[in-house]
């Protein structure tokens, strides 16, 4: 094994976990990126840390400067125009996946959403329905069974910068816009479909422009 291919975990955890920090708000839009602190706060050496920076700078999270690195940061209007990015992808998947998705694929996501959804209102957690969302767009993009289309967004990495900060929306109002995008689907309805879909990802802008995200618990607005 390569020193580099040893490396290559390292690297790419590192590299998602810096994201995280900068789409969080960890690392604070406008604020330099000190790698020694960053590095220290990971467990690793500053290597990782400059290389994950070097991909992020590619992704518009960072820009390089004289003295190095800091942090570009997504404010309303750039994660409002991801959003618009992702409802048209997002529509074009389900108007193409309506043809041939399968009744085993779809069944897969009812019962994913099921099982959270039950753990959510059991528990008060929101973990497990995150992650269902998480899937359930992935697996949308997936089902258009359309290379380009899943090229496109991940090379602007569209769905792991819109999902990183979390929910927008309250899982009682999603999950039933969930089910009924499953349902056009499974009924071969694609202008529905994609309607559905566009309609499901738009409705968080308002919250986006808030800059409110989903507190289980809290009442939603």
């Amino acid at each position: 094994m390569s020193a580099e291919t040893s490396y290559l975990p390292v690297e790419e955890s590192t590299y998602q976990r810096v994201r995280e920090m900068l789409l969080n708000g960890e690392i604070p839009a406008g604020q330099p990126v000190n790698q020694s602190e960053v590095a220290v706060a990971l467990g690793v050496s500053r290597t990782p840390v400059r290389r994950a920076l070097a991909r992020l700078e590619g992704e518009g999270l960072v820009a390089a400067g004289p003295r190095g690195w800091h942090a570009v940061g997504f404010d309303a209007d750039r994660m409002t125009a991801v959003f618009e990015i992702r409802a048209v992808l997002e529509g074009l998947a389900c108007r193409l996946a309506a043809h041939r998705v399968s009744r085993a694929e779809l069944a897969r996501l009812r019962v994913l959403f099921q099982d959270a959804y039950e753990q959510l209102t059991e528990t008060g957690s929101a973990e497990a329905y995150y992650q269902a969302d998480v899937a359930f767009h992935r697996a949308l993009l997936e089902f258009a069974g359309e290379p380009l289309l899943t090229r496109t967004a991940e090379v602007h990495h569209i769905l792991t910068t819109s999902l990183a900060p979390g929910l927008y929306r309250d899982p009682h109002e999603t999950h039933p816009e969930h089910l009924a995008i499953i349902e056009a689907l499974a009924t071969g309805d694609a202008d529905r479909a994609e309607e559905m879909a566009r309609a499901h990802i738009r409705a968080a802008v308002p919250n986006i422009r808030t800059g409110a995200v989903y507190t289980p618990g809290a009442k939603s607005s």
